[in-house]
């Protein structure tokens, strides 16, 4: 998914802003200044709700990154219902006035999850496997996003690691789903930036040491 944005608001802001410039305008007109003030504090609040700069997503290619603005609420090893495993939950606080689009927390492929499972546990989520193998699985618990996957990306499609995916829409908290061989990076209260902060590295063994991550020389492209 590429990123569309103008000066930093993403495409779905600014219908929503146009409609809002557009009251601003009529009820201006028709009642006046004061009564027109609600009015543009509502742009100010959508301005800063469906912002969306930039991140520089760390040269890790085996980290896992925060798909989301927030903070840490929940880090635990529990039973994952989507994949029918054990595995490492990390749970997000969303921050409303945050980064409005989630980004994917590694690069790999997106796969379809039964929508039986999706039905019975009543959330939206998001399957991708990585290039070794690694499942992970990114959902939101809390919230709503308006009938939308977390990452609109289609089945069979790869993703890059820290790059935009979906929108976050009404989501309160997302969970990220890592398997058991990850290391986690961070701790219960921390804040973290989508696309920018590491919540874990998956570690895997090369030659009977273990490797986590590999400098690359090369960012990757947007």
């Amino acid at each position: 998914m590429q990123r569309k944005t103008l000066l930093h608001i993403v495409r779905e802001g600014w219908y929503v802003l146009t409609a809002l410039a557009g009251l601003l305008l009529l009820v201006n007109a028709v009642f006046g200044f004061w009564a027109a003030l609600p009015v543009a504090g509502l742009i100010a609040l959508a301005i800063v709700f469906f912002r969306d700069a930039p991140r520089d997503v760390p040269a890790e290619p085996l980290a896992v990154i925060a798909p989301i603005d927030g903070t840490i609420r929940h880090r635990r090893e529990c039973y994952d219902p989507y994949l029918d495993r054990e595995a490492i939950k990390l749970s997000i606080d969303v921050n409303l006035l945050g980064a409005y689009l989630l980004r994917s927390p590694a690069e790999g492929t997106v796969l379809e999850l039964p929508h039986e499972t999706l039905t019975k546990l009543g959330t939206a989520a998001t399957w991708i496997r990585t290039d070794e193998g690694d499942e992970l699985i990114m959902a939101v618990r809390e919230g709503s996003l308006f009938g939308q996957r977390p990452c609109r990306s289609g089945y069979g499609e790869r993703v890059g690691q820290g790059r935009c995916c979906g929108s976050r829409r009404l989501a309160r908290r997302v969970d990220v789903f890592m398997p058991m061989n990850a290391r986690v990076e961070v701790e219960l209260g921390d804040r973290v930036r989508a696309g920018a902060s590491v919540l874990a590295k998956l570690v895997h063994k090369q030659n009977g040491r273990c490797r986590s991550a590999l400098p690359v020389n090369e960012p990757i492209p947007e």
